[in-house]
């Protein structure tokens, strides 16, 4: 009539589980002409000039990752863009339209070596994307709704260098809320 079933495992290990494989990691996908990328064990090392974007879109509900000033430069955006190809990737992001960052520099936030800036983006939050200076919430620089499909973007510019991070192990704060690191998707077959 009816099936007993235990809930609980076995002690000796007899059931073979398979472990599912690790998570592929976030590459850089595109980038500048001038844009030079290291991958590291923290991440990915960034300098140059001109915009990189991640290979992996934002497809889950919410996501985080980091980047760590190594050096200022004239200017580091950090955000969020469309698929941008061409002369775009040697540009800056954070135009608003196609991009949205926060920036250093006169017009922006003050940064200096060793500061990290968060990133949180939330497609059924609002506000859509939020920064954090240092695990502190940076308002000003707050995106209410960005529509579409978005990467994870960095820019640099004349001696700025940068470690980007997707990896939760080499956070050096703890995302918000839900948020997760950026996870590339798993491929079915």
């Amino acid at each position: 009539m009816g099936a007993i079933f235990c809930c609980c495992p076995p002690k000796d290990g007899g059931d073979d589980e398979q472990m599912l494989a690790p998570l592929p990691k976030v590459k850089v996908g595109k980038r500048g002409t001038h844009v030079k990328n290291k991958n590291v064990e923290e991440g990915i090392h960034l300098s140059g000039e001109g915009t990189a974007l991640a290979d992996t879109l934002i497809e889950q509900d919410a996501a985080y990752w980091e980047v760590k000033i190594i050096s200022v430069g004239v200017g580091v955006q950090v955000g969020v863009s469309y698929d941008l190809s061409g002369h775009l990737l040697d540009s800056q992001i954070g135009d608003k339209e196609s991009s949205w960052a926060l920036c250093s520099g006169p017009d922006g936030k003050p940064l200096e070596q060793g500061d990290v800036i968060g990133v949180a983006y939330g497609q059924g939050d609002i506000p859509n994307l939020r920064f954090f200076h240092n695990g502190t919430p940076v308002e000003e620089a707050t995106v209410l709704r960005i529509r579409g499909e978005g990467y994870p973007s960095v820019s640099v510019c004349s001696g700025a260098e940068i470690l980007w991070v997707f990896d939760p192990d080499h956070f050096a704060n703890p995302p918000p809320g839900r948020h997760t690191e950026v996870r590339p998707p798993r491929k079915m077959l």
